[in-house]
């Protein structure tokens, strides 16, 4: 009996260290595909009508490489014209599916391991009538079983995700981000608005909810947009390490881009004045 006890504390002490964990971000240089699931209407009973790759711009999903930053759509590429009984209602005018917009990374070298999926929401303006949501999916060899972890997608805020429910099962493994709702007119798309994610938002110095800035992209190679969910910015004062200030910017808006090419490599610090109150955030220039 003795010697079983230790055999099991032996066994899962192995488990514990053996099980790794690893840590992504959102990173719009990475390889994004895109998958749909159209499912019927509530109205139409709400059943399942196909599922299929699907071309991310296609989803309306916008990668931006160069702001390090991606756009998340209700889909507008199925209206058509319009005239496609399938897609719209000939009768209402209206969507007549409701559209699964994925758009992911498939990693399968992090299956058997633990995994962080974290990033930030720059913007959120996307019609309330839509679910975006930031997920890791893991699917078994057959795709019979999917196990998911999500996060609602906050203005503003970080998101983390942990995924930890490790099987030998494991075969396939997605981080990404999902939008669902009814197809839509084109002609809406500014109306119904969109969702805006990037690496995570550098914590502020002297953190307040009530003074929400972020900085995106962070690090950067040439400009960082300085932004506010819920207030105007008044000035932004760029300092170095050593406390020497090497730019002043009068700006009068709830959103500022500073062109950061003249700067050398290294980390910077910006005390970013509002309507509500300051902030101080850390910059880094690649």
């Amino acid at each position: 009996m003795k010697n079983n006890y230790f055999l099991l504390v032996a066994m899962l002490c192995f488990a514990f260290v053996g099980t790794s964990q690893n840590t992504v971000e959102v990173d719009a240089n990475a390889n994004f595909v895109g998958y749909a699931n159209v499912f019927e209407l509530p109205a139409n009973g709400g059943g399942f009508v196909f599922g299929q790759p699907w071309g991310v711009p296609d989803l309306k999903t916008v990668v931006d490489a160069g702001a390090g930053t991606i756009t998340l759509q209700p889909n507008f590429n199925a209206w058509g014209d319009g005239t496609d009984p399938f897609w719209v209602d000939q009768n209402t005018g209206e969507g007549n599916k409701i559209f699964e917009g994925n758009t992911y990374v498939e990693d399968n070298t992090l299956i058997g391991s633990e995994l962080t999926f974290i990033g930030g929401v720059v913007d959120n303006t996307i019609d309330a009538a839509y679910t975006v949501i930031a997920f890791i999916k893991v699917f078994n060899a057959d795709f019979s079983v999917v196990k998911q972890e999500s996060a609602e997608l906050v203005a503003g805020e970080n998101f983390e995700i942990n995924y930890t429910n490790v099987e030998g099962t494991d075969t396939y493994l997605q981080y990404g981000f999902q939008v669902v709702g009814v197809n839509a007119d084109p002609a809406n798309e500014a109306a119904l608005g969109s969702v805006v994610v990037s690496a995570p938002l550098v914590a502020s110095i002297n953190d307040n909810a009530l003074n929400s800035f972020a900085v995106y992209p962070n690090p950067s190679n040439d400009n960082w947009t300085v932004s506010s969910a819920n207030q105007k910015i008044n000035t932004i004062v760029i300092f170095d390490t050593l406390g020497k200030m090497i730019g002043n910017f009068q700006v009068d808006s709830n959103s500022y881009v500073i062109n950061n090419e003249g700067l050398s490599r290294g980390i910077y610090f910006a005390q970013i004045n509002g309507e509500n109150g300051a902030k101080t955030l850390k910059l880094v220039k690649n």
